[in-house]
Parts: C-alpha cells; structure tokens; sequence
C-alpha cells in the first residue's frame, strides 16, 4: 500500500473517532432496546433471564448451544387471537399457517390442534401438512412453482384452495382436472399495487387480472371460489392495512359486475408485523456501522396488534359486503411472522472476546447461518446471564462462526460487560431463521419447547454424521489405491 494510501486511511479513521461520539449524541434513536419483560422474561439474581421460572443459561447447558427455544404459552395466545371472534361480529377468520415460516413438525402439529389450517408453497410443504393429519379442505396451496405431480394430488385429495398465482397456472389445473374428472376448488392470486407484485399475482392495474378469473371461468373444468391476495410488504399500521383491503374489495366489485362473480373465499394473505420486529433502513445501518449509532427499536406499543388486526378486516369486509348487498365470503388469512415470530427466541454462548482498537468483538458459537433476518431487521439482543449490569463502555461487534466478515449478526450493540461463556439471546426467532438457516461448517441447532416450565425436544441438533448422510463417497481403500 503507498504512503498516500495509509495516510489517507489513517486520516479518515481518526475523522470517524471525533465524530462518533458527536454523531451518537445527535442522532440517538428515542428507543436503542426494549425490556425482557415484553417477551415475558424475568430477571432472577443468579440464575439470569428465566422464562416460566426456567433459566435460559442453564437450558444450554442441558441442551447444548445455539439452541432455539419455543414458548408454546406465547404461540396458544396468538392462535387464539387470530381465532377470536371480534366482538359485535357474527364471525371471525378462518387462519391457515404459513409453513414456509417456521417449518417446525412440532410447532406446527401445535397449531393444527388448536384449529389452524395449512397454507403451502411446495409439493413438500403439501405433503408435510398432510402427514401431520391436515384435512385436506384445511389446505390452501399458494406459491409461484407447482410441479405437475403436486397440482394433480392437490386436485385428487380434494385440497380446499388450490390458487393460481398467475394466469399461466390456469390451463395446468384445467388439464389435470379434465384428466382426473375433478372440479378442484380454485382462487386466482392478484397483486393490488400495494406491497408485493413482480412474480407474484396477477395485476389488476390494466386488466390483466380481470381476463384471468374470465379464462378461469371459460375453461369449464375449474370450480372458481376464491380470489387470493398478499400484500407481501409488512403491515405495521392501520392505514396500510385498510389501503391493502380495501383495492381488494373494490375488485371483488369489479368481478362481480362484469362477470356476475360472487366469491365464495377472500384471501388476504399474511403480512402482519411482529410488532417488537422491525425492518431497519439503510441509513440507520449505515450510521450504526459507521459511528457505533444505535440501532433504533421497533415503537412495540404502536404496532398494529393482532386483535386490532383480525377485527378491522372483519369490519372492513363486513361493512363492504352489506352495502352492497351481497354475502359476506369467507374470510381466509394466512399468518407467519405475525404467529410465530414473538413466540420463539435463538440461544448461544460467547466463545471469546477479541480487543481491537476502536471496538471488541464478541465471537458467538452462533452466526448468521442461524440468524439470516438480522441482517435487515431489528432483533432485541439480551444478556442472559447479567441483564442487570451496567452497560459496557463501547458497544460489542457481535460476530459468528464462521470464516468472512459477512458473518456479523450486530455491528454495534450495547450490552453489560461480556466474558467468555456468557449466554445471548436473539429474540423473535420464530420466522424465518429456521427455514433461512444453513448448515454452513456448523452443525443446526436442537429446538426444544417450553410449556408450564416442562422442556420437550421438538428437534434434536443435527451431528456431524447428518451433513455427510446423503452423500455418495468413496471407501476409504479406493482413495489408498488412487494415491
């Protein structure tokens, strides 16, 4: 490197050094964390973080670490707020998971139980909701790639929404439906111009999804119940909410005067926020990586809440259907992060602290392998072991395992004093890290649930033997006998 080089670099570090403490003083964030307690976590003196009065540090111990703990009283919850009735109302939603969040056999065998239904985007997420004892009438299958095989089970199980997600599907599910002699159930999925639209849904912008209900209705041999939307982009307030339903309701008007279509089924997707979850944006990530700015927190309280939620779309499509009258459809929503998301939490050790001069890292036994969604969202880090303590004088890089800078899970958070062993808790794990994770050097985690203090082992961690299992290798003579 020449000298212009490092003096130019030198001068640009000691400009970050001055201006760090200004910038975080100026542009501190009103919210930099949020307490244990909104994920019903306590504090006990010696025992750390404890949720149900079992200690999260020594749930490593038992189990090893990283290690995903689910809080099953937290998951009952959700699903009876996404179940309810909202009050004045003759009827509420029906709710079908989305699999592909938190793909969980015991997690989502849980919520089955309790009345919940299946929503999948793949022949095997289809085949995983029926081997779990999902009727198939309590299926939707979504998603933009359908084999041939899966289209035609679906319409020979009899599966209870089977959506095209674009006009091209349509003459697949009616040459299947010829073939099989079957009338499958089918809705078409639109994209409103709020939120998601690309590979997703036909527009209704120009048209285009107007021809496909006609084509679909042309075509003889389909049974069209149902229109399917989903926003795709997180709805956190009110106002995206009701601007997301209500193009949709204006397009069921639509159907229904030019095609005399009255639905049967109105799905409105998932999207609702996890409220103490947040997508972070640029500019904020750029500060806290550049002056050690803390991130800002999610505003939990002001998050559109799952109550508030289900009985502004009943309202909404209630009060819609009745002035016009006709009847009120089905309402169909298909939750994920809004389910699951706050209901399960990412546990791991510090295996080493290493000083730097503007910064010290801590180096976790978990990475983003595990924990792909903190690169773009807001996850509350907790100390497990000392949450009580006083802050640490400079905030902790807190990196993973794994051999590239890209393996950085927190540029700068503040945390009490860490020490080699300590216990980290990534919370609102419940989507999207299990189906984003990958085996990357490291073996997955165990996933354990908790319910009324009892521990139950919903998947064991994976062995080294697991990452070889499907691999064709040679016997150890033949490598002998090549050299």
């Amino acid at each position: 490197m020449s000298l212009r080089h490092r003096l130019v670099g030198a001068a640009r570090q000691r400009l970050k050094e001055t201006l760090r403490p200004v910038v975080r003083r100026a542009l501190a964030p009103s919210r930099s964390s949020l307490p244990a307690s909104l994920w019903g976590l306590e504090f006990v003196p010696g025992r750390g973080l404890c949720l149900e009065g079992v200690s999260l540090a020594e749930l490593t111990q038992r189990w090893g670490s990283p290690l995903h703990v689910v809080h099953l009283a937290a998951l009952r919850r959700n699903v009876e707020r996404f179940l309810a009735v909202p009050p004045g109302r003759a009827g509420g939603c029906e709710v079908y998971y989305s699999y592909k969040t938190n793909p969980v056999p015991g997690v989502l065998s849980f919520m089955h139980e309790r009345g919940v239904g299946a929503e999948v985007i793949s022949a095997y997420e289809m085949w995983l909701a029926l081997q779990l004892g999902v009727p198939p009438e309590r299926i939707v299958y979504n998603g933009p790639v359908k084999s041939d095989a899966s289209i035609r089970e679906a319409i020979e199980r009899g599966i209870g929404l089977l959506a095209a997600n674009h006009a091209e599907e349509l003459d697949v599910f009616a040459r299947h439906a010829a073939e099989l002699k079957r009338r499958p159930r089918v809705a078409v999925r639109v994209s409103t111009g709020h939120g998601w639209t690309a590979q997703f849904g036909t527009p209704i912008a120009g048209g285009a999804a107007l021809a496909a209900f006609r084509k679909a209705r042309e075509l003889g041999t389909l049974d069209v119940v149902g229109l399917h939307a989903h926003r795709g982009a997180t709805i956190r307030t009110e106002a995206e909410l009701e601007g997301f339903v209500a193009a949709v309701l204006d397009f069921t008007d639509t159907l229904h005067r030019e095609l005399g279509l009255n639905l049967e089924v109105l799905d409105l997707g998932g999207s609702l926020c996890t409220p103490t979850v947040e997508h972070v944006e640029p500019r904020a990530w750029r500060l806290n990586q550049t002056f050690q700015r803390d991130l800002p927190a999610p505003d939990a309280a002001a998050a559109l809440s799952i109550e508030r939620y289900v009985a502004r779309v009943v309202e909404q499509v209630e009060s819609h259907f009745e002035r016009r009258g006709r009847a009120r459809p089905r309402i169909f929503l298909e939750p994920g992060r809004a389910m699951t998301g706050d209901t399960q939490l990412l546990l791991g050790r510090v295996h080493t602290l290493k000083a730097g001069p503007e910064r010290t890292w801590a180096v976790m036994d978990m990475g983003i392998n595990h924990a792909e969604c903190v690169r773009n969202e807001y996850h509350q880090l907790l100390h497990v072991d000392r949450p009580e303590a006083q802050l640490a004088a400079r905030p902790y890089t807190v990196v993973g395992p794994i051999c590239t800078p890209g393996d950085t899970l927190y540029n700068a958070v503040r945390l009490p004093e860490l020490r080699g062993g300590d216990t980290l808790a990534i919370m609102d794990a419940g989507a999207y890290c299990v189906p984003f994770a990958t085996s990357f050097s490291f073996p997955q985690p165990a996933i354990i649930a908790l319910d009324n203090g009892e521990e139950r082992l919903l998947r064991r961690a994976e062995t080294f033997e697991d990452q070889v299992a499907f691999d064709a290798t040679q016997p150890p003579t033949a490598f002998r006998a090549a050299s």
